[in-house]
């Protein structure tokens, strides 16, 4: 083992003493010039770095020594916050996308996908509530299921949907 696993926090910039004892009044600074930070999670105050530190250094002020299965518990906790704060702020994104008729056909158009979405739609056995929607829709919202249906019409995945969104919310009539 080359390496200690440590949590610590950042300590006072001047006088060195720990997040977690006193507040930071002059600004932080790692309690280890040497410390290699694996993650800082915030969701903590004050925020609790998870690390590494070389096998001969002692700990300094702020740092608590834990076991390699603790470390990379944390880490996999962290990570797994981290991932499912991204995907509520994908989903947030993605429900907030909404086009009008004109920019869904248009980026439809400039992305030679027009042609394809009108042969689905003269298909017999597309969804009648589809047919109805492309016909008569004045907008289209990323999230429903008109837009679901069509991407797996059209074999599209979520980011290129994305994509088409973004694309089209750029045209102007």
């Amino acid at each position: 083992m080359t390496t200690k696993h440590i949590t610590a926090y950042y300590i006072d910039a001047r006088d060195g003493r720990p997040a977690n004892e006193s507040p930071l009044r002059h600004g932080p600074a790692r309690p280890s010039e040497t410390m290699a930070i694996d993650a800082v999670d915030r969701r903590q105050d004050p925020p609790l770095i998870i690390g590494r530190i070389p096998v001969g250094e002692s700990l300094s002020p702020g740092m608590t020594l834990i076991g390699e299965q603790e470390h990379a518990d944390l880490l996999a906790d962290y990570i797994a916050w981290q991932d499912a704060n991204a995907q509520r702020t994908l989903d947030e994104r993605r429900e907030a996308m909404v086009v009008s008729r004109f920019q869904a056909r248009a980026v439809l158009r400039q992305m030679g996908l027009r042609e394809q979405v009108e042969t689905i739609m003269g298909n017999p056995e597309t969804d009648p509530l589809v047919i109805d929607a492309w016909a008569d829709a004045t907008e289209f919202r990323r999230t429903s299921p008109t837009v679901a249906a069509l991407a797996t019409a059209l074999d599209l995945g979520p980011a290129q949907i994305d994509e088409l969104f973004e694309a089209a919310a750029t045209i102007e009539a």
